[in-house]
């Protein structure tokens, strides 16, 4: 395989990464060819097509300042720190029955010589004594397919599960030692090898050429990421789903079900123990269909129409409140 080098190791955001991922599938892969670069990253990422809600601890990220990203590709949540290693393997699908198994393979006969024997389970995860220390992934085109993975070196489980876990702290408590039951960190195991003789152990074992992203590739693809660090990116454009809100008011409990998609407030409906002025509150709540679900697009609503003319008491300050609960954002 052909290791790229960037020169910027460590120094590098995780949207860096996934635009890389894309420039040498896209414009350097050639036939016959593979690719192979490690990185790093301090964070969770989701994949492509989650619903950051369901998959994240947004209150924990904000509370420890875990930063949050969301890849191109599709998969699961996954947790890294520092002392947890990304690789990625690019190459050209051979034939229809290619499998990632013949690289994840060389991954599995690199730790070979260092006395670690590694397995495979059913998911192209990777196992150390029946423990998972790798997890991967996959995307494809027409020009070829990219593989990603994790290897844990000295990854710190139990901010992995907090970040990643709803917030209920006896799911998260169960959650730490059912992650620990089931995961392991190679570092015991390496006889003092330190992460980077480690991560140099691979490149050796693993490539035999280099190709190395000059200065002016680097700032090209730093720039091209760029939307991959914007918010749009990472908290609107989710898959489609549903979203319910609740709050009581002088006026009482208002609860209101959302049905989002990428970023656009398709349908509103409210419903409470409020007492109505006529059975009209449909007009209202149609005035929010396919409207950009952001502050700005709720208020620009609620400058055109008064729920006081709907529902008894309640004003427009107390519907704003409610519906930007749930816009979110670290």
């Amino acid at each position: 395989m052909i290791l790229v080098k960037h020169h910027n190791e460590g120094n590098l955001k995780p949207f860096f990464y996934f635009k890389l991922e894309e420039y040498v599938l896209n414009h350097l892969l050639k036939e016959g060819e593979s690719y192979f670069f490690t990185w790093e990253i301090s964070g969770v990422i989701v994949g492509k097509n989650q619903v950051i809600e369901n998959e994240v601890n947004l209150a924990y990220l904000k509370e420890h300042n875990i930063p949050l990203y969301r890849r191109p590709t599709g998969g699961g949540c996954v947790y890294a720190d520092h002392r947890n290693t990304m690789f990625t393997i690019v190459t050209k699908k051979k034939d229809k029955n290619f499998s990632f198994k013949d690289y994840l393979t060389q991954v599995v006969d690199a730790f070979k010589p260092l006395g670690i024997n590694l397995e495979f389970s059913g998911r192209n995860d990777i196992l150390f004594e029946g423990k998972k220390v790798s997890g991967t992934s996959f995307m494809q085109n027409e020009n070829g397919m990219i593989m990603h993975g994790t290897l844990l070196y000295d990854c710190d489980v139990e901010t992995m599960v907090r970040a990643i876990s709803p917030s209920d702290e006896k799911l998260i408590s169960k959650g730490i030692e059912s992650v620990r039951s089931r995961v392991v960190n190679l570092k015991p195991y390496l006889n003092g090898m330190t992460q980077e003789q480690l991560i140099a152990h691979l490149k050796k074992e693993l490539t035999d050429q280099v190709y190395e992203i000059s200065p002016e590739e680097v700032e090209m693809l730093q720039e091209e990421a760029k939307y991959y660090a914007s918010e749009e990116w990472i908290y609107r454009l989710q898959p489609k789903h549903n979203k319910i809100l609740k709050r009581r008011f002088k006026f009482g409990s208002l609860e209101a079900l959302l049905e989002i998609n990428k970023g656009v407030l398709e349908e509103l409906s409210l419903k409470g123990d409020f007492f109505h002025k006529q059975d009209n509150l449909s007009e209202f709540t149609e005035k929010f269909r396919r409207i950009p679900y952001t502050k700005e697009g709720i208020k620009n609503v609620l400058d055109t129409v008064s729920i006081s003319d709907y529902i008894i008491d309640a004003d427009n300050n107390d519907i704003y409140e409610l519906l930007q609960e749930g816009i979110i954002t670290l």
